[in-house]
C-alpha cells in the first residue's frame, strides 16, 4: 500500500510538472530561477562533455565503493557491529540524479561556503567539490560520526582539491554540532543527510538558520523516510523564514532570502524515482 500511494504521488507530480514550472518561472527570485535551471539541466541530462567527464570521474568512486569489502565498526556509536563498506555505499549514497542537482545547485547559485551533515563515504561530497572546484574562495565542511569513514572521504577528497578547501569535523554530532555553530561560519547552502530523525532535523535547522548568508538554500535529504521526516519537512516548509520550497519527494529545498518578502511558497517537482 505505501508503494502505491508513493507511485500515485509521483505520478501526480509528473502530470502537473510543466505547471509548476509555470508557476516558479513567475516568482522573481534569483536562486528560484538558478535551482530550476539546475533541475531541467539534470532531469534531462543535458550536460557538456566538461560536465560528462566530472561525474564520470564521481561515478568511479561510486563504483569502487560498490566493491570494497572493507569492515567499518559502527563502535562510536555503542553498537557492535561493522558493514563492509560496499552495503553502506549501497544503502546511504545519494542516488546519481541527486548528486547531479547538488552539483548544479551549487554551481549555479556560485556558492563559497558549502556544509554538509553526513559526510558518509564522501558521494555527494565528491560532486560538491568538484563544483566548488574552480571557486577560488570556495569551501566544504562536512560533518561524520565514523572514523573510518571520514578517513576513507578524506583521501577521495584529497584527490580532487587541495587539503584547505575542505574540512571533515570527525565525531558524534552532540560534540561536533556546538563546535560547529560556535565557529565563523555563514553558509549559503547546506546538505542535511545526517540524523533522519524528527527533532534532530528541526534542531539542525533552527540553530543553523543563525549560521547562514543574506541569501541561503538547505536540501534535506529523504523527507519521506518515516512519518517524522514527513512531518519534520512539513514544519520546515511552512517556517516563518522560509520563502520558497520545493518538494521532490526524495529531498525537499528550502529557500531563505532576506531580500524576498514572499513567504512559504510551495512547490511539487519529480527528479527521479
Amino acid at each position: 500500500m505505501n508503494k502505491l500511494i508513493k507511485h500515485c504521488k509521483i505520478l501526480f507530480r509528473i502530470f502537473n510538472q510543466n505547471k509548476e514550472i509555470k508557476r516558479i518561472s513567475e516568482y522573481n527570485n534569483n536562486s528560484l530561477h538558478k535551482i530550476l535551471k539546475a533541475y531541467n539541466k539534470v532531469k534531462y541530462s543535458n550536460f557538456n562533455i566538461d560536465e560528462i567527464n566530472s561525474f564520470k570521474e564521481c561515478e568511479e568512486y561510486r563504483q569502487s565503493s560498490l566493491k570494497n569489502e572493507t569492515l567499518i565498526s559502527y563502535e562510536i556509536f555503542g553498537i557492535n557491529r561493522k558493514e563492509m563498506v560496499k552495503n553502506i555505499c549501497k544503502k546511504g549514497a545519494s542516488k546519481i540524479k541527486f548528486c547531479q542537482l547538488l552539483y548544479f545547485i551549487i554551481k549555479n547559485l556560485n556558492s563559497s561556503s558549502v556544509l554538509e551533515i553526513g559526510t558518509n563515504l564522501g558521494i555527494s561530497g565528491t560532486y560538491i567539490l568538484k563544483a566548488l572546484k574552480n571557486q577560488t574562495a570556495g569551501k566544504f565542511i562536512t560533518m561524520e560520526g565514523i572514523p573510518e569513514l571520514c578517513k576513507i572521504s578524506s583521501k577521495q577528497f584529497s584527490s580532487i582539491v587541495d587539503n584547505n578547501k575542505y574540512e571533515i569535523k570527525q565525531g558524534l554530532y552532540d560534540y561536533t554540532f556546538p563546535i560547529l555553530l560556535k565557529e565563523n561560519h555563514l553558509f549559503d547552502f547546506i546538505f542535511v543527510d545526517g540524523n533522519h530523525n524528527k527533532q534532530s532535523t528541526l534542531d539542525y535547522f533552527n540553530l543553523l538558520k543563525k549560521k547562514i548568508s543574506n541569501s541561503s538554500v538547505f536540501i534535506f535529504d529523504d523527507i519521506n523516510w518515516s512519518k517524522g521526516m514527513i512531518k519534520a519537512w512539513n514544519i520546515i516548509k511552512n517556517d516563518n523564514d522560509v520563502n520558497y520550497s520545493i518538494d521532490l519527494y526524495q529531498q525537499g529545498i528550502v529557500i531563505i532570502d532576506n531580500n524576498d518578502s514572499n513567504k512559504n511558497i510551495k512547490f511539487k517537482l519529480h527528479l527521479s524515482y
